[in-house]
């Protein structure tokens, strides 16, 4: 299958996901990711304030917040094709860009070398290979992008990857039932 094929089929699988089933998975990602934010002293965070059939970001963003640690959120150029992470004040300060993405209302506040990143996607392979929504925007952002990637992702998610000479793996994939090291499996892959 192609990966517009494969996009429009996680698609569906994702809108049509259960919402107690869902939200409990949700409640279960959020605990995990808040550990690992802990566990890996993470001071700043870029993140996606997500869309209805994506993992609801609102609550990790909340925590931040309330620790006292800096959030950014993922504001695109559709025209020059490039993405900036900016500063997160609060959700009444959100407002929508030209493709209905959520986006903070002031982008002048830019920090793209924010401790963590979490790359948001829809399908994944176990070496953290991903098919995200077509843009490419964050496999041209991660190219100089020096810090931990992670993605979030339901269990459904893992499957089937196309992968191109341009895709950048994220470092490690949560799910709620494991944490999984892609980066040590892509190097145990290569040996």
């Amino acid at each position: 299958m192609d990966k517009k094929s494969l996009r429009k089929k996680m698609i569906s699988t994702l809108s049509s996901l259960d919402k107690n089933y869902k939200n409990e998975k949700e409640e279960i990602l959020k605990d995990r990711l808040v550990d690992f934010i802990k566990e890996h002293d993470i001071k700043s965070m870029g993140i996606v304030l997500a869309m209805p059939h994506e993992l609801d970001t609102d609550g990790i963003i909340a925590w931040m917040k309330e620790e006292g640690r800096e959030v950014y959120t993922p504001v695109c150029d559709y025209n020059s094709k490039e993405m900036n992470f900016c500063r997160f004040v609060s959700f009444d300060d959100v407002t929508m860009d030209e493709k209905n993405l959520r986006v903070p209302s002031d982008s002048r506040d830019i920090n793209n070398e924010v401790d963590l990143i979490v790359v948001p996607g829809l399908i994944y392979s176990d070496t953290g290979y991903r098919i995200g929504y077509g843009g490419g925007f964050y496999d041209r952002f991660l190219q100089d992008y020096q810090g931990l990637k992670v993605s979030l992702l339901f269990d459904e998610q893992i499957g089937e990857v196309v992968t191109e000479e341009h895709d950048i793996p994220v470092d490690v994939l949560i799910t709620p039932e494991r944490i999984i090291d892609a980066k040590s499996r892509r190097l145990m892959d290569e040996k």
